[in-house]
């Protein structure tokens, strides 16, 4: 296992570094650039990797390109956040002073960092699953107002049971 994690990342710094250096702009482009690489990837590696890394698309020289997180524009993170809930459907639900966000399998990771990208005020902190994400707030109101705020990026409010 520990061997399948070290090869997971040497993959995920090198498309890192490709992103860097060329316009990729379809993940087939990233497939193609890691194989050139060395690494044997799939559409479908490649898909899990950009969720995981978080890679954004910017205008790079009048096309879309992936970049590194870190290439979004400044006070970008609710734009990221945005984006993310338009490609990937989000319920959320409070549970006491948290709010509860379910998304596909495999998104976790990348909603909680958007969610950390956009800076909420309510947000103490976040904790991310496989497909589930908690956030922390101070107060039960302040969750509540939380959830309120993530409706407006496009999350659905589950109804509790």
């Amino acid at each position: 296992m520990r061997e399948a994690l070290t090869r997971k990342h040497h993959r995920q710094q090198a498309l890192l570094r490709a992103v860097n250096r060329q316009r990729l702009a379809t993940q087939a482009d990233l497939v193609r650039s890691l194989r050139a690489a060395g690494f044997d990837a799939t559409q479908a590696t490649v898909s899990r990797d950009i969720v995981e890394l978080g890679l954004v698309k910017v205008a790079r020289d009048g096309m879309h390109a992936y970049a590194p997180p870190s290439a979004a524009a400044p006070g970008g993170g609710q734009e990221r956040l945005r984006r993310f809930c338009e490609d990937y459907p989000v319920e959320g639900a409070l549970a006491a002073n948290l709010v509860v966000l379910r998304s596909l399998p495999g998104t976790a990771n990348a909603l909680a960092a958007a969610i950390d990208a956009s800076r909420l005020d309510e947000v103490v902190g976040t904790l991310a699953g496989d497909d589930t994400v908690f956030l922390a707030a101070s107060t039960e109101r302040h969750a509540r107002s939380l959830l309120g705020q993530l409706t407006t990026f496009g999350i659905a409010r589950r109804e509790s049971r």
